[in-house]
């Protein structure tokens, strides 16, 4: 598999987006809904809600959640650090769905007069991570998946358990996804550190399983290291998911 260039072709907003902004259990949420009933919905996890590092075509609606402390919050379980510095991993990522599916989703779309076609989450790193997770958890928490895609983007798909709990989502019977996006920088595995240096084969691996699943599937590899272009890579992940 070669790697692409971090480049995308030009995106526009919504026509006459309506933005709104508030605080929902300490996270900062800003909705750019689009006038277009029954717009898709794209909910994207990042630190700057009021500033959206990427653009959505007309006729889909943007929803930026920042969320803080990433390792707490957007883990699925407890598991040691991976960095001599860094902290250790919670299991947060249970209290955070449970925010988007019964708070913030409920304030974002109150106001739309039709059913969003499809809704999107989208995250980067360990955002990507729980966006992953959170997907193949539906089918757990709630007979209509809330949301129908997911972006991965740079994903943790080094992170302990992970393949485990894949297997046994999908193994489990029907899963709300119908879509997944999975990338990595091609620079990602090239490290000493015993954990990350898989996250290649994990994701190649992952992307695999989801296609076995009959979840329309892709996995990216783009240049460079885990912190190259952030934006370019969110964008891309965007236009495979909206398209």
């Amino acid at each position: 598999m070669s790697a692409t260039p971090d480049t995308h072709p030009a995106a526009s907003h919504p026509a006459n987006p309506v933005a709104r902004k508030t605080i929902i259990s300490e996270l900062s949420v800003h909705a750019q809904m689009s006038s277009v009933a029954g717009a898709p919905i794209v909910y994207l996890l990042g630190d700057v809600a009021d500033n959206s590092p990427v653009q959505v075509p007309e006729g889909v609606s943007l929803v930026n959640v920042s969320v803080d402390l990433w390792e707490e919050n957007f883990s699925p379980w407890y598991a040691p650090r991976v960095f001599a510095k860094g902290p250790n991993f919670g299991d947060g990522a249970q209290k955070t769905l449970d925010t988007l599916i019964n708070q913030i989703i409920p304030w974002a779309e109150s106001e739309l007069t039709k059913p969003p076609a499809y809704r999107s989450l989208v995250g980067y790193s360990l955002a990507g991570l729980f966006s992953l997770w959170a997907g193949l958890s539906q089918a757990c928490i709630t007979p209509i998946p809330t949301f129908q895609r997911i972006g991965a983007v740079s994903g943790s798909f080094w992170f302990p358990g992970l393949l485990d709990y894949v297997d046994q989502q999908l193994s489990g019977g029907a899963v709300g996804l119908t879509h997944a996006y999975l990338s990595l920088g091609d620079r990602e595995a090239r490290t000493p550190n015993p954990q990350i240096m898989h996250v290649r084969e994990n994701a190649e691996l992952l992307a695999s399983k989801l296609e076995s699943a009959r979840i329309t599937s892709t996995f990216e590899l783009n240049r460079g290291n885990h912190f190259q272009n952030v934006e370019g890579r969110m964008q891309k992940a965007l236009d495979w998911l909206v398209k």
